[in-house]
């Protein structure tokens, strides 16, 4: 799960959001954004849903390249879309978001799985992506931040391996993707710690270097 970790790599990266503290920190700015529903492409086990939609929010789309159930996980939803569908996300289409707000997902963090979701569902709607704060530091990661990224906020040392007590060896945190406005050219606001959106319409209030 980064890169000084000693656990084997999971397949399809299935690693899931079990540590309570992953979800808290961005739910203010999803609600300061007016962030009512989402969709989650990479389900896993549902991990992250829960939290989110405890916070109030409404999932309208759940998907994963290999579903874990078939039952349906949403009674409250219509036909196929209260389950879990299979959908590779780099192939999610506008159709899929049944006109959902945002994408909130922790994706794959294989790098080019990952910068091809990013592309895609950027250009799409607002998308929260969870993963490792390393990456925005690497060449790799230059183009696709000043051409997608509009917010990063950090989060603690998380814990992602069941049954242990360890936290990741690497930090990590929410990004926020979105084309449209990051090709006015304000660039990444980076946010510190346990900071929450100011109530004055400014995102970048609190931000470092805004």
């Amino acid at each position: 799960m980064g890169k000084r970790s000693n656990f084997p790599r999971i397949p399809k990266d299935l690693y899931l959001t079990i540590d309570p503290r992953a979800v808290p920190p961005v739910i203010p700015f999803l609600t300061f954004e007016g962030i009512r529903t989402f969709v989650d492409p990479c389900w896993g086990w549902g991990h992250l849903v829960g939290p989110l939609t405890r916070a109030g929010l409404t999932c309208l789309g759940r998907y994963d390249v290999a579903p874990k159930m078939a039952r349906k996980v949403d009674p409250d939803l219509p036909g196929l879309q209260g389950h879990v569908i299979q959908r590779d996300g780099r192939e999610l289409s506008f159709a899929d978001l049944n006109g959902a707000d945002a994408i909130v997902t922790n994706p794959p963090w294989s790098r080019q799985l990952l910068h091809a979701l990013i592309i895609r569902w950027s250009v799409m709607v607002p998308t929260w992506l969870l993963f490792d704060a390393g990456w925005k530091h690497t060449a790799q990661a230059a183009q696709l931040m000043r051409a997608y990224c509009t917010d990063y906020v950090p989060l603690p040392r998380l814990q992602w391996m069941p049954g242990t007590a360890d936290t990741a060896t690497d930090d990590c945190g929410w990004y926020r993707f979105h084309a449209a406005e990051a090709a006015q050219g304000r660039g990444t606001r980076f946010w510190p710690l346990g900071a929450v959106p100011g109530n004055d319409n400014s995102r970048s209030q609190l931000a470092i270097g805004a």
